[in-house]
């Protein structure tokens, strides 16, 4: 069996990736004076950068026109959610960032029960509340909720991506796997620079003050993030994917500690991150 038709390097690649983003490009984006126009630099490194994977995959296109229109609309609603989290980016700890992102499968549990009429499944319920309380504990901070807008931004970003996911049921097997990367993160590029209406000069100014080998390396970690992330749950097993990616809170939250000697709310931290392991096992049951 060739390595890479293995889904447990994919998820190897992902952990890495995702652990190398959130660090470099909380780094990267510190001078940050225009979040809309980090996002559109952003997408357009990281669809650069996915240019070249394109020969590494089999080069397939789907034939019916329902796809696209799907995947436009999906790419609306990627736009919104890459706008936000960029900004919550800025405003949170890499930690409580990749905790706050298992979100998306509360809300995901809750759309496939009110709209696809999957059954009420007792241990994904049980999953969905823990991922919950674990967020709540995290937003406790000197005995009270601290819940700021970086915050609420993470949990509407959250929401948008479950929404989207809804919508887009497997869209990404009828393509090459770096096109639709491309894809995905180009398109959203326009859609901000057209509603923000942003120009040339706007994003010019932005990687003017960004520090550029950490956005760079931000980008193609990213890049590598989504290419890894479809291509681990084409290849494994959802209820042993999910998990294992969820692995990056715990892995954020000690980085913090050691490497930057952040011990803000450490144990809290590392407590909400267990838990949250535990309800995704518990939710891909």
């Amino acid at each position: 069996m060739k390595l890479f038709d293995l889904w447990e390097i994919w998820v190897i690649i992902y952990l890495i990736s995702a652990v190398i983003f959130a660090h470099s490009f909380k780094v990267s984006n510190r001078a940050m004076k225009k979040a809309g126009a980090l996002t559109i630099l952003l997408e357009l490194f990281t669809a650069f950068f996915s240019l070249f994977f394109i020969p590494f995959f089999k080069f397939t296109l789907p034939n019916d026109i329902s796809i696209y229109i799907t995947l436009f609309i999906v790419t609306m609603i990627y736009a919104v959610t890459d706008r936000l989290n960029i900004e919550s980016r800025y405003g949170l700890e890499p930690s409580t960032f990749s905790m706050l992102k298992q979100l998306s499968t509360v809300f995901m549990i809750l759309f496939g029960i009110l709209f696809m009429k999957e059954a009420f499944v007792v241990t994904r319920i049980i999953g969905a509340i823990i991922i919950i309380l674990a967020n709540i504990l995290l937003a406790f901070d000197k005995g009270k909720i601290n819940i700021n807008k970086y915050f609420i931004m993470s949990f509407v970003s959250n929401f948008l991506f479950a929404l989207a996911m809804l919508i887009n049921v497997n869209i990404s097997d009828y393509f090459n796997l770096a096109f639709y990367t491309i894809i995905t993160v180009s398109i959203p590029a326009i859609f901000i620079k057209l509603f923000g209406r942003y120009k040339i000069r706007d994003l010019k100014e932005e990687f003017e003050v960004c520090n550029k080998k950490e956005f760079l390396l931000s980008a193609f970690c990213w890049c590598l993030m989504l290419i890894s992330s479809v291509k681990a749950y084409q290849l494994g097993d959802v209820a042993l994917v999910a998990p294992l990616f969820a692995l990056t809170s715990i892995i954020n939250a000690v980085l913090e500690f050691f490497m930057n000697h952040n011990r803000n709310r450490f144990v809290q931290k590392l407590i909400a991150a267990l838990l949250i392991i535990i309800g995704v096992v518990l939710v891909k049951l």
